[in-house]
């Protein structure tokens, strides 16, 4: 791993952690204006939902202008976009105001993602253990800052400093600026060096640019893979926006155990700890991840899903009745936890194999990961508002056994077809490996891990 890399992953962290400083806290402020009208669900589902609106067409676009102009200018404009954001969220206490801050955010992930994603699939294709390492890498650093230490910080920052807060977060976008600026190189595509071009640069992307952006979006294979995808990030958005607010009891409700309001520090601990569990997983389906088609991690993924939500149906309810059981259904879902963390670098591991029939527009085709982030978030926002404000946590546990049965259907779809690898089949129009069959590591091929290829092995499969 070289230094562009490393810098690029710890810049990445330290964005995560600023921006769910805001998010963290933001959750926080709403529930001090709106406790007393008990409209906190439907006021976070909107600013959320501007959030991921932002973040899903703002990928498509920066997407495309990394691939053009240099994915490290348009690095730089997450960290750029993200502390104006934050300063002006501390200034203010006005919903519209504030909508238009989370507009803002969404920019920053915009422009970070796609370009910091197409330069990790470019530094990776070469070699697929490294690939491995470091989408799970990725998924480590942005899962850890998302969940564990932002809002860790978020809570005790609030309790602390209170709005004062969100001036504070400023320093953490302007190190994560400075890494980005001194510490990430510009790669060239092999590509590119035969031709004398400089990467990002070439007329491939300016001729075909939008255009070829959407036949790839709406390709039969994407959109066999995007429903599972977006159904578990709709889940994964509901539960990280609606329950920090209902556990800290903004609706008080003493029959749901999970409902009968903790502090903002406890929650934030607690957030924390089960950051820790998922990052634990990451790193072993980091180092199994070349062994393993991509689908087969995201069946393990949903199944760990059904498990979770079952037992945290079971938490809520026989939680306040006894001490062993609390601590045995815990256990419960740290194993949980810990099987489903295979879903994300798979589904990242698949948009890179995407990638490599498509050198000029790698950003493009990574932006994929956080449009369909972005759309399942936005989903996820929606549902999680109407079903919270429904039956609170149960509520909650309804949208997610609903979201649980498409990924399912689809996943199994997924399986079913056994599509062919996109970017090859796209770029060379030659049969390729099944979708998310593991790469050959020294010939960057997708093939079985004993060097022949994938797709001369398709039907022994």
């Amino acid at each position: 791993m070289n230094r562009s890399i490393a810098s690029m992953l710890l810049a990445t962290f330290v964005l995560r952690v600023s921006t769910a400083i805001t998010g963290g806290m933001l959750v926080y402020l709403v529930d001090d204006m709106t406790r007393d009208r008990g409209t906190g669900p439907g006021a976070l589902s909107l600013l959320t939902g501007g959030f991921y609106v932002t973040e899903l067409t703002g990928a498509i676009v920066f997407g495309v202008l990394a691939d053009r102009y240099g994915r490290k200018v348009i690095m730089l404009l997450g960290p750029l976009f993200g502390s104006a954001a934050v300063f002006m969220t501390g200034l203010t206490t006005h919903l519209p105001l504030l909508f238009i801050t989370r507009l803002l955010e969404g920019s920053s992930t915009a422009a970070s993602v796609p370009s910091t994603l197409g330069f990790i699939a470019a530094e990776t294709s070469h070699d697929e253990k490294l690939r491995g390492r470091v989408v799970s890498l990725f998924e480590l650093v942005s899962l850890g800052g998302m969940l564990a230490v932002g809002p860790l910080l978020a809570g005790h920052l609030w309790d602390a400093f209170g709005r004062s807060a969100f001036f504070l977060n400023c320093m953490f976008y302007l190190v994560a600026l400075a890494l980005y600026a001194y510490g990430v190189s510009e790669v060239s595509e092999v590509s590119h060096e035969r031709a004398g071009e400089p990467a990002g640069r070439s007329g491939g992307t300016a001729e075909l640019g939008l255009g070829r952006y959407w036949r790839l979006a709406t390709s039969r294979s994407v959109l066999l893979f995007a429903p599972t995808w977006l159904a578990i990030n709709a889940i994964l958005g509901l539960w990280a926006l609606q329950a920090p607010l209902l556990i800290k009891g903004n609706i008080y409700d003493p029959s749901q155990f999970l409902m009968r309001g903790i502090s903002a520090t406890s929650i934030g601990d607690g957030e924390a700890v089960l950051a820790v569990v998922f990052g634990i997983g990451l790193v072993f389906w980091g180092s199994v991840y070349a062994r393993f088609r991509r689908t087969t991690m995201l069946l393990v993924g949903v199944g760990a899903f059904v498990v979770m939500a079952l037992d945290v149906l079971a938490i809520n309810h026989l939680g306040g009745t006894s001490t062993p059981i609390l601590i045995a259904l815990g256990g419960v879902a740290v194993v949980a936890l810990f099987m489903m963390s295979g879903a994300t670098p798979a589904a990242l591991g698949l948009l890179a194999d995407v990638s490599e029939g498509f050198e000029e527009d790698r950003s493009a085709i990574m932006g994929l990961y956080s449009v369909f982030l972005g759309l399942g978030q936005v989903i996820g926002a929606v549902l999680g508002g109407i079903f919270a404000s429904w039956r609170g946590i149960d509520g909650l546990l309804v949208a997610t056994a609903i979201l649980l049965g498409i990924g399912l259907v689809t996943l199994a779809n997924l399986r079913r077809n056994d599509v062919v690898g996109l970017g090859a089949a796209m770029q060379n129009g030659a049969a390729a490996a099944p979708i998310g069959a593991p790469r050959d590591a020294s010939t960057g091929a997708a093939g079985n891990g004993d060097g022949s290829t994938a797709a001369a092995t398709k039907e022994e499969r």
